[in-house]
């Protein structure tokens, strides 16, 4: 970014020739000063050397960080790697033109806002460009302040679309997550099978499932209070998250003291060692008589979501029903042939 010191609105020169000139001797330097731009991030894409340097002083001065690029090619490859968050794109460019290459920075960049520069404008241009997602349109040659003031929109533009989808996805996170452990609430632990499972019989991977609760934990309730069960349980989402691997595996509170948690590509040994840690880890957390029982299940291809569930049910019920504190594996339901068998 060129520093303030080393430019002003007066010191620039553009040639009296340049379809600009007239644009740029007719900006009110006075009136620009007193503008307090938010600071962001430009990119500027013209294949004439003039218009590229005094958009790119007059943004700088403004506060703003300019990227140039003469090409539309260029144009794409440095909103990719830039991230800006306004475009200014000149239609009218050599290789891909800017309307196509609005089309290729709309695909990974959805949320900057484009404006098209052109020295041809035509309702049609007009038209072409916002259906493929421009956010404005200013015709050449354009008195300065104008596009200062465009800048300036579309950066609160960008901040208040940046913001809604902040808060779109606190949202959605809160609308999925159990408020006391942290972890994903029941609701969620059905919506993500369903999608494990569906990308499970496409591509052939291994699926298990850990079902656990805890021991006497009613009891543990009524002697202590729901304040110290509610630790508890904040303790057990800890280790549970601790346990498993981050972005990859899933854990839930599937509903009062009962916890899930889906093992993605491991199979059922692999699911028994961290069961294993997840019940030894509870245990040693040094909480009173709090313990927990484990159900494990691996999925078969013939098994409906409901089954596959019920295996990791069955074998907890069998594991708390035999003393607790242990695992209990569980590979089919009753009476469901083995794969391959007729």
């Amino acid at each position: 970014m060129v520093a303030r010191s080393g430019w002003n609105r007066r010191s620039v020169r553009v040639p009296r020739s340049s379809s600009l000139y007239r644009a740029q001797s007719s900006l009110n330097m006075e009136e620009l000063w007193r503008v307090e731009a938010p600071k962001g991030k430009v990119l500027v894409v013209d294949d004439a050397p003039d218009t590229l340097e005094i958009i790119g002083k007059l943004l700088q001065y403004e506060g703003y960080e300019v990227i140039t690029a003469s090409t539309g090619e260029e144009g794409v490859e440095k909103a990719r790697a830039e991230n800006p968050e306004v475009v200014l794109l000149d239609i009218n460019l050599p290789g891909i033109n800017g309307t196509e290459t609005l089309r290729q920075i709309r695909m990974f960049h959805p949320l900057a806002c484009v404006v098209m520069l052109t020295a041809f404008a035509t309702v049609d241009n007009a038209i072409q460009a916002l259906k493929e997602g421009a956010t404005d349109f200013i015709k050449k040659p354009f008195e300065n302040d104008h596009l200062i003031h465009i800048v300036h929109q579309c950066m609160e533009k960008h901040r208040t679309l940046k913001e809604k989808e902040r808060l779109e996805e606190e949202v959605r996170r809160l609308s999925i997550t159990d408020d006391l452990t942290g972890l994903y609430n029941h609701r969620h632990f059905f919506s993500t099978l369903e999608s494990e499972l569906a990308r499970l019989r496409r591509q052939r991977t291994s699926l298990s499932l850990i079902m656990f609760d805890v021991d006497n934990f009613k009891k543990y309730n009524d002697t202590r209070g729901h304040l110290e069960g509610d630790r508890v349980l904040r303790k057990i989402g800890e280790v549970v998250r601790q346990s498993i691997r981050s972005n990859v595996d899933s854990g839930f509170r599937y509903g009062g003291d009962e916890f899930a948690i889906l093992l993605i590509g491991a199979t059922l040994e692999q699911s028994m060692t961290i069961a294993e840690r997840i019940r030894s880890s509870i245990e040693e957390l040094g909480l009173s008589d709090i313990t927990v029982s484990v159900g494990l299940a691996e999925y078969h291809l013939f098994l409906t979501l409901e089954e596959f569930v019920k295996c990791a049910d069955d074998a907890m019920y069998l594991a708390k029903h035999s003393g607790g504190n242990r695992i209990q594996k569980n590979l089919l339901p009753a009476g469901v042939p083995i794969e391959g068998n007729s």
